[in-house]
């Protein structure tokens, strides 16, 4: 393996090893730390002319060196305590030798590996064990300058000062960038849970709707034959009314796939220009319409101009009508609903009523028609209530000044001029 090679090797260690224990440095911070033990006790051994001829100190190189080693080449998590101590000790074995001081004179560069050895426990292993190390540091400074007459005590009391400080920096550092990725990480998971459960909405109503009106063109297929039995109908005009409503029933599948489709391609894609609109206010008139069409005794009512309110409002009051239709032609199909929708200068108003059939059933937990309404009436900033009045049920949403966190000029329109009133009623 060439230079360059190994270089790269010892560096995917060492991140490797960072990671795995959550520490979060770039690689070169520990290898400039180890650079920095190893030249300390080099110029110590230098004041100590114990280079050459070899002496005994130089054994501190490889000490000093051995916890880097066994993290490195055999991949073993040295404990702070343990990764420590060969640092003091090489430490304590120079002081106890006198410098000749013929570099760096007066100043013994032996404590210079305490200094680093501190920042480095400080740095990776916290705050307390950092001053436990600088604890033991600080004795061995005394016992050097009462056993051997250590000179400047204050000056390498400073550099252990230093040593801690540094570490202290480089741990708040990390603990801020750590806190920093959680948060972004967190924001990202709450994002994309509600991406998720936005596109759930979405679908869920498509789905929900074109099934419900599809099984209305079902069921009138179903009692066209059921009236051939019965001796009501004529074969003929039962097998043409049972293939129209077998036919719309295609129809409507096909387009709920195609707005699928759409919905999936519209929230999922990035912004062209090219997509096809999601339906908006202007379109409950003809969702309305399609469910009459395929046998719900609905009628509607409009004041105002749709198309005053923006998309996102449209898109919401849209699919909350799409939701309620839906509960009434699956809970109660026979019998007659009410919608009707008014757009102002003050906000918008949107009320499903049709009549209860027999008792009102508790949910049972499963359902999420009447949460995703609630959903979206939140995300717009309208009140939505949904439940029995008197003999009707009735959902009933408004948008509008009155409404808590809705913006009228946002949702609406300020200063447009009032629209007048237009009643449009969808055939039985």
């Amino acid at each position: 393996m060439s230079g360059l090679g190994m270089l790269r090797a010892a560096r995917q260690r060492i991140e490797d090893n960072c990671l795995a224990r959550g520490i979060l440095y770039p690689w070169w911070v520990p290898l400039l730390g180890l650079a920095g033990q190893v030249i300390c006790v080099l110029l110590a051994l230098d004041q100590r002319d114990a280079l050459w001829p070899l002496d005994p100190l130089v054994l501190t190189v490889p000490l000093t060196l051995a916890p880097a080693v066994a993290q490195l080449g055999w991949r073993v998590w040295v404990p702070w305590w343990l990764d420590a101590l060969p640092a003091v000790l090489a430490t304590a074995w120079l002081l106890s030798v006198q410098p000749t001081y013929d570099v760096l004179s007066p100043v013994d560069a032996a404590p210079g590996l305490l200094a680093f050895v501190i920042a480095e426990i400080t740095a990776r292993d916290g705050v307390l064990r950092g001053t436990a190390v600088a604890a033991v540091s600080y004795a061995v400074l005394g016992v050097a300058a009462l056993a051997s007459g250590l000179v400047g005590l204050g000056v390498y009391a400073v550099f252990l000062e230093v040593g801690f400080a540094v570490g202290a920096m480089l741990l708040w550092q990390m603990r801020a960038l750590v806190a920093e990725r959680e948060a972004r990480e967190a924001a990202w998971q709450q994002a994309t849970t509600a991406e998720r459960e936005r596109i759930a909405r979405e679908i869920h109503d498509l789905v929900a709707h074109s099934l419900s009106v599809t099984l209305l063109h079902i069921t009138g297929a179903r009692h066209a034959l059921r009236d051939v039995v019965d001796g009501s109908a004529s074969p003929s005009d039962a097998i043409d009314e049972a293939d129209a409503a077998l036919g719309d029933a295609e129809q409507i599948g096909r387009r709920a796939m195609a707005d699928i489709r759409r919905t999936i391609s519209t929230m999922s894609e990035p912004d062209t220009g090219l997509r096809q609109p999601l339906p908006g206010a202007g379109d409950i008139a003809a969702l309305v319409r399609q469910t009459a069409e395929a046998g719900l005794d609905v009628r509607y009512e409009e004041q105002g101009d749709p198309a005053r309110l923006s998309g996102a409002a449209g898109l919401g009051l849209y699919r909350i009508a799409q939701e309620s239709l839906a509960n009434v032609a699956k809970h109660a199909p026979a019998t007659a609903t009410r919608v009707r929708f008014s757009v102002g200068r003050n906000g918008a108003h949107l009320t499903v009523r049709n009549r209860l059939e027999g008792q009102v059933r508790a949910p049972d937990g499963v359902g999420s028609g009447l949460a995703g309404m609630q959903a979206r009436a939140e995300q717009l900033g309208a009140t939505l209530s949904a439940g029995p009045s008197g003999q009707d049920w009735v959902v009933d949403v408004r948008l509008g000044a009155g409404t808590p966190g809705c913006s009228v000029a946002k949702l609406v329109g300020d200063r447009l001029p009032d629209v007048p009133a237009v009643a449009v009623e969808v055939p039985r």
